[in-house]
Order: C-alpha cells, then structure tokens, then sequence
C-alpha cells in the first residue's frame, strides 16, 4: 500500500517559513498565493516520495520546535554614528550587529525589496550590501531556498547572522535540527505580517494616484536630522523621487497598525513573550523610563533600540558592538511596557473576515473609506506630532509619566 501524502499545517498556524520547501530533496512542495495573497506551502503529488521529512521539519507541527532559551539580558542602545542610525528604523541595534558579523567575514541575511518590490531575504556580505536590508518592511519576507544555502555555508564553517520574525527564526532553527555554533539568529519585536497582496494592491493605488513607478517604500522615514517623522511613511518613485505619504494616503499603514489584514497564525502567535527562539531580540524601547529613570529624553525622536541577549552565544556577541553603541542595561519587564508585540499576539479585529471577503471586490479607495478611516483620535496625534518638536513631546511624556 502507498503511503499517505504528509500533512502539512493548515492555513491558520502555517506562517510561511518555507521549512517543508527547503527540505525537500524532490522539490515536491512549492510557496503558493491563496485568495488572500498569501504564501502557503502545495505539495506535489506526482514529485513527492511520501519521506515525511517535510513534517519533521515544520516547527508548527508535533511539538518539533526546537528548544526556547532562557531569561535574557536587557539593554537600551543606540548607534554611536549619527549617519548609520538615521539610515535605521529605531536605535539602529540590527545594524549595528549585521555590521560585526560582516566584519567577522560572515555572511548576513535579511528582508530587502527586489526589483517588484517583494520583500525576500537576501544575503549580505559586504557593509554596503547592508543598506538593502536596513528598514523595518510591513510585509511577510519570503524565505525561498535560503535555509538551504544557509545550511551550506554553516556547514563549511562561516558565521552566519539570519535576521527575520521569530517564526521564520523558529522555521530555520526546526529545518537545520541542531545547533551551529556559527550559527546567530536575531528576530524582531513583531506586530505580524500581512502576505504581499494587500501590500501590491496598496502598491498599485499609489502608482496610479502619482502616476509612476514605485521603486521602493519606508513605512519609518527619519528626516534629515535623523528625526523619527510621526503618523507618515515616504515613497520613492522612479521619476518623482520621495514623496511624503501622510493622512488618509498613509491608509496601508493605518490596517496594518489595527491588525485588520495580518496572516491567521499573527493572531495565534506561537513566538511571543520573554523565553525566544532566537539569540537576539531586538525593537524600539517604548516603555524606557517607566521602571528606572531615563534622563536623555533627547535621543528619543532619534529612536532607542530594545536588546534582548537570549542565549549564551547572543550574550558573548554583545562585546563585538559595544563599542560602537551606547549601552545600557535594563529588564524585560520595562522593555514590555508599551510595546505588547513583545509578548502578546495582535487580537483579530471584529471586521477581519468581512474585509478578507471584499479586498478584491472593492477598490483601494473603497476599503480604505470602509475599514482605514482615521479616527477623531488619529487626527488629533496626527496634529500635534506635526505642530511640536520631537524633544518637546519627548519632554511632555517623560512628565506625565512621572505624574502617573
């Protein structure tokens, strides 16, 4: 008698970590868009042997998900170069340990835009080659073969740095079934990952409104200062350049941010709160100053990044960016204030699955009128970010949370 085809994990835990792709020998299984636009893992009946091995592998399937590490280390930092943080979502912590790994002659992979705009990792192994993957991107990266390509250089002794969500962390970590000493793996506080087709249809709504190509997209711009701008993202077109999407245009933003259109696993997350999957965590400081005093409120509009050191290794790895970072340490219970990604999954917003049922009847102007309106709230934090200076709400925050 054949054996059964595998059973891979359905669409409400799979989170598109490609594990089941990258591990598979007869490339039976490929990264499918649904009707959502969103990646899920198809097996070929024809290609596939029935091993089992994709199952084995999947980290959302019969507990095969590997070991989660300790209490961790905390610390506030930023980089001490002004240019490498304003080119940084946040403190610039990611970059600032990317940029050791290359130094050591390793390799680094990250979430970048390709040529259409789909956000993939993709390796850098030169300091230059980090600008691509700079930047937070509010879209689901797609993994593709590079668990396998990552497995080879580990396996011929390079270090190697993997930067992505805790689930594409957990994904690889499950598909290489054991540790690499060479091996560091850095995830990001996340709110989740909306697949790529609601970011294409917000995509071509801005291609047509500016009548251009759009080239790339930063949903965290800083401004010349180095300044995080509020309640904006910025554009770049092929023609016109960059270009300020703020207001009601800034509507991709405003559905991400309430979790209108996350994948199903976002709401169900199995990666959230202090013990992680991955060496380091790292994500804005929010809640600085709420437990122990924090009297630098101006480098706030420039952002604070979180470091959470996991493992041994990731603890080891904090001398290599020392000095270029100013450090401090902190604890996990003030790096969760304020920032609810870090340990609790985003809640489904009632109009979820009505709007799943008309994002591809109704234009983007239509969803956006119906489901991203901004709110009198909205407006009124829209208004002041724009009418005071970064340092001045800074100033105000620290005060009313020292009054609280």
């Amino acid at each position: 008698m054949d054996k059964p085809l595998p059973i891979l994990c359905d669409s409400h835990c799979c989170t598109a970590c490609s594990a089941c792709v990258n591990s598979c020998k007869h490339d039976a299984i490929k990264m499918m868009e649904d009707e959502r636009g969103e990646l899920h893992p198809v097996i070929d009946k024809g290609k596939c042997i029935r091993c089992g091995l994709c199952e084995k592998v999947c980290p959302e399937l019969f507990n095969n998900s590997p070991c989660k590490y300790d209490k961790p280390e905390v610390y506030y930092c930023w980089l001490k170069s002004i240019k490498s943080r304003k080119q940084s979502t946040s403190g610039g912590a990611g970059y600032a340990i990317a940029c050791a790994v290359v130094k050591k002659g390793g390799h680094v992979w990250g979430a970048a835009y390709d040529e259409n705009m789909t956000v993939r990792y993709i390796e850098a192994d030169t300091i230059e080659d980090l600008s691509a993957i700079q930047k937070s991107k509010y879209v689901q990266s797609m993994v593709g073969n590079c668990y396998q390509q990552i497995k080879e250089e580990l396996q011929r002794g390079e270090l190697v740095l993997f930067a992505g969500t805790s689930c594409h962390v957990k994904g690889l970590r499950s598909y290489l079934r054991k540790d690499y000493p060479n091996l560091l793996t850095v995830d990001l506080i996340c709110h989740g990952v909306p697949g790529y087709g609601i970011f294409k249809k917000y995509k071509e709504w801005l291609e047509q409104k500016y009548n251009d190509r759009m080239i790339y997209f930063d949903f965290r711009p800083k401004g010349r200062s180095g300044q995080e701008k509020g309640y904006c993202s910025q554009a770049t077109f092929a023609n016109l350049g960059n270009k300020t999407i703020e207001g009601k245009n800034n509507n991709y933003y405003v559905g991400f941010s309430r979790g209108i259109f996350l994948r199903n696993s976002c709401y169900q997350c199995t990666c959230k709160g202090e013990y992680r999957y991955a060496d380091i965590t790292i994500g804005d400081f929010w809640g600085l100053g709420k437990v122990s005093p924090f009297h630098n409120n101006r480098q706030r509009p420039y952002g604070i990044s979180m470091l959470a050191l996991n493992s041994e290794k990731g603890k080891s790895f904090l001398e290599y960016i020392r000095n270029d970072m100013f450090v401090e340490k902190r604890t996990y219970e003030e790096a969760s204030i304020s920032n609810g990604a870090y340990y609790r999954s985003c809640r489904k917003p009632l109009s979820n699955d009505l709007f799943w049922k008309e994002w591809n009847i109704l234009s983007w102007e239509e969803l956006s009128n119906k489901y991203f309106k901004l709110t009198n709230k909205d407006w009124l934090g829209y208004w002041i970010k724009k009418s005071f200076h970064p340092t001045i709400l800074s100033g105000i925050k620290s005060l009313f949370n020292h009054i609280k």
